[in-house]
């Protein structure tokens, strides 16, 4: 049976202990799904939410006590050739409206794939094949608009 750790897939969950300033908003901590690679190493298959300089299909050092929750990362040991960027969605374009389905459709047909943190956060991952130049104008042209406001989580490659 699959816990909340890990899934049937075989995927386990990597908590990241994200670096606040004191007072500073925010969770203190993110999670990926990776899969267990051997020797505290994992491949992310999932986006951050919060963490930054970390994107999906990096190889990561992650370790933890045996069977004391999720393992924590450590280090990024190979990076995959894919960007992660983030988007906050306006207060008035919620994730079920037009403008925000055709602004994701229009990021699929782009290369990228992305995941959604209800009510207005989407993650987003670039591989390396994807049309960066047109995925960021396609953000910023939205964020003129006042639809979103949108950053770059991981932008180095390698």
């Amino acid at each position: 049976m699959a816990t909340d750790l890990e899934t049937a897939e075989g995927l386990v969950r990597i908590r990241i202990v994200l670096d606040r300033a004191p007072g500073e908003v925010g969770p203190g901590e993110d999670a990926v799904w990776a899969e267990p690679l051997g020797s505290e190493r994992f491949r992310v298959e999932s986006c951050p939410f919060f963490a930054y300089g970390l994107s999906r299909d990096d190889v990561v050092r992650a370790a933890g006590p045996e069977g004391a929750g999720a393992p924590v990362l450590e280090d990024v040991l190979e990076k995959s050739g894919h960007r992660t960027l983030r988007v906050a969605l306006g207060a008035r374009v919620a994730l079920e409206t037009a403008p925000a389905r055709r602004l994701l459709e229009e990021l699929v047909e782009l290369g990228c794939t992305h995941e959604l943190l209800r009510p207005s956060l989407v993650a987003i991952d670039a591989p390396s094949a994807a049309d960066l130049d047109r995925v960021t104008e396609v953000l910023q042209e939205a964020a003129v608009r006042g639809w979103l406001t949108w950053e770059w989580a991981d932008p180095r490659p390698s």
